[in-house]
Protein backbone atom coordinates (compact mmCIF):
# COMPACT_ATOMS: atom_id res chain seq x y z
CA UNK A 1 0.00 0.00 0.00
CA UNK A 2 1.62 3.32 -1.21
CA UNK A 3 1.50 6.50 0.84
CA UNK A 4 -1.95 8.21 -0.66
CA UNK A 5 -3.09 4.86 0.06
CA UNK A 6 -2.08 4.83 3.74
CA UNK A 7 -3.53 8.45 3.56
CA UNK A 8 -7.27 7.44 2.00
CA UNK A 9 -7.00 4.52 4.57
CA UNK A 10 -6.82 6.87 7.65
CA UNK A 11 -9.42 8.95 6.32
CA UNK A 12 -12.08 6.13 5.66
CA UNK A 13 -11.10 4.94 9.09
CA UNK A 14 -12.41 8.42 10.96
CA UNK A 15 -14.85 8.79 8.83
CA UNK A 16 -16.26 5.72 10.19
CA UNK A 17 -15.17 6.50 13.90
CA UNK A 18 -17.10 9.38 13.60
CA UNK A 19 -20.01 8.06 12.03
CA UNK A 20 -20.28 10.40 9.27
CA UNK A 21 -19.79 10.03 5.65
CA UNK A 22 -17.73 10.78 2.66
CA UNK A 23 -20.32 12.57 1.39
CA UNK A 24 -21.18 14.61 4.67
CA UNK A 25 -16.87 15.19 5.31
CA UNK A 26 -17.07 16.10 1.17
CA UNK A 27 -19.97 18.30 1.88
CA UNK A 28 -17.59 20.47 4.81
CA UNK A 29 -14.98 20.62 3.38
CA UNK A 30 -16.66 22.52 0.09
CA UNK A 31 -15.45 19.35 -2.34
CA UNK A 32 -17.69 18.15 -4.96
CA UNK A 33 -18.62 14.32 -3.97
CA UNK A 34 -17.36 13.61 -7.14
CA UNK A 35 -13.96 15.06 -6.81
CA UNK A 36 -13.55 13.72 -3.44
CA UNK A 37 -14.32 10.27 -4.66
CA UNK A 38 -12.17 10.62 -7.24
CA UNK A 39 -9.15 11.11 -5.12
CA UNK A 40 -9.86 8.12 -3.34
CA UNK A 41 -10.44 6.19 -6.28
CA UNK A 42 -7.27 7.19 -7.91
CA UNK A 43 -5.50 6.68 -4.88
CA UNK A 44 -3.91 10.46 -5.23
CA UNK A 45 -3.38 12.87 -2.80
CA UNK A 46 -5.74 15.72 -2.56
CA UNK A 47 -4.21 19.60 -3.05
CA UNK A 48 -2.45 20.46 0.19
CA UNK A 49 -5.22 22.96 0.99
CA UNK A 50 -7.83 20.11 0.17
CA UNK A 51 -5.92 17.61 2.97
CA UNK A 52 -5.98 20.70 5.62
CA UNK A 53 -10.05 21.03 4.94
CA UNK A 54 -10.02 16.84 5.23
CA UNK A 55 -7.87 16.84 8.49
CA UNK A 56 -9.22 19.68 9.87
CA UNK A 57 -13.38 18.64 9.84
CA UNK A 58 -12.61 14.61 10.88
CA UNK A 59 -10.39 16.31 14.16
CA UNK A 60 -7.26 15.25 13.67
CA UNK A 61 -3.81 17.14 11.70
CA UNK A 62 -2.52 16.79 8.07
CA UNK A 63 0.42 15.37 9.70
CA UNK A 64 -1.73 12.19 11.44
CA UNK A 65 -3.14 11.52 8.12
CA UNK A 66 -0.08 11.79 6.18
CA UNK A 67 2.02 9.73 8.39
CA UNK A 68 -0.40 8.16 10.82
CA UNK A 69 1.10 10.25 13.83
CA UNK A 70 0.75 12.92 15.29
CA UNK A 71 3.88 14.85 16.78
CA UNK A 72 2.16 15.66 19.81
CA UNK A 73 1.11 11.85 20.21
CA UNK A 74 4.92 11.40 20.19
CA UNK A 75 5.48 13.69 22.86
CA UNK A 76 2.76 12.99 25.28
CA UNK A 77 3.82 9.13 24.84
CA UNK A 78 7.29 10.93 26.11
CA UNK A 79 6.06 12.34 28.96
CA UNK A 80 3.89 9.44 29.83
CA UNK A 81 7.31 6.75 30.01
CA UNK A 82 8.73 9.33 31.95
CA UNK A 83 5.93 9.55 34.26
CA UNK A 84 5.80 5.54 34.43
CA UNK A 85 9.53 5.53 35.31
CA UNK A 86 8.98 8.35 38.24
CA UNK A 87 6.16 5.87 40.15
CA UNK A 88 7.94 2.92 39.65
CA UNK A 89 10.87 4.52 41.55
CA UNK A 90 8.62 6.09 44.05
CA UNK A 91 6.43 2.83 44.44
CA UNK A 92 10.08 1.54 45.11
CA UNK A 93 10.82 3.93 47.62
CA UNK A 94 7.46 3.51 49.49
CA UNK A 95 8.26 -0.30 49.40
CA UNK A 96 11.25 -0.06 51.74
CA UNK A 97 9.94 2.21 53.73
CA UNK A 98 7.40 -0.15 54.94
Amino acid sequence: MDEADMFWSRVKQLIKKRNTTQARVAEACGFHLETFHGWIYKGVFPTVLGAYYIARVLGVSVEYLMAGKNKHEEEIESQLKNIRALLDKASSGLDELI
